[in-house]
């Protein structure tokens, strides 16, 4: 009987972590001929960063995204309840099938945003290694993975254009962002270092 329950609870948890995120629609102000719309993808070890609206001259009204690294999108995405969210940028091969990038326990979701066009984003992603710990009487094995970040990457977005934001597979590090057009295909976007606001 206890073997019945353990394998029931393990294909709730599978079928938990299985297939996309429901999407759900945001209803936002976007104005296209002022701002962009982006995309980014997060979940449960794996968070992308953005600091969007960057103005030197007002730092308190900058932007700024952790998606899949909050507690709340961490949680759901460990247990399978989290949600993505929506605006209205179009679908694209990576956000059609969002569940490739689940893991055990670690839902894939994104998150669509209005920003300023014009003005500086930066983005970064990550890998968050767990930490294990295995105890017996005769002693306790600790288990660290490794955690990285990439580096910060920055560009300009421009008025009525969409973008989608993706980090690497896998454990690895690294940040590349697209622009997406209006039937889904999506094109590389160079990026620059880090923008940072000079000193006065």
């Amino acid at each position: 009987m206890k073997n019945i329950y353990i394998t029931l609870a393990c294909t709730v948890l599978l079928t938990a972590c299985a297939g996309n995120a429901p999407v759900v629609r945001q209803n936002t102000t976007y104005l296209p001929e002022q701002q962009a719309r982006i995309r980014l993808y997060g979940q449960n070890q794996k968070p992308t960063i953005m600091t969007a609206n960057i103005d030197c001259t007002s730092k308190g009204h900058w932007q700024k995204v952790n998606v899949g690294g909050s507690m709340g999108d961490a949680f759901g995405s460990f247990v399978g309840t989290a949600k993505s969210h929506s605006i209205g940028i179009p679908e694209t091969e990576t956000s059609r099938n969002i569940g490739k990038k689940n893991g055990l326990l670690s839902k894939a979701v994104f998150r669509e945003f209005a920003i300023q066009a014009g003005k500086p984003v930066n983005v970064s992603a990550a890998y968050i290694g767990l930490t294990t710990v295995s105890q017996s009487p005769q002693r306790t094995v600790i288990f660290q993975e490794g955690s990285c970040r990439s580096a910060t990457a920055s560009f300009v977005p421009q008025a009525g254009r969409d973008y989608e934001v993706i980090g690497l597979k896998g454990r690895g590090c690294g940040v590349a962002v697209y622009e997406i057009s209006a039937n889904g295909h999506t094109s590389p976007i160079t990026l620059s270092d880090e923008f940072r606001c000079r000193k006065q």
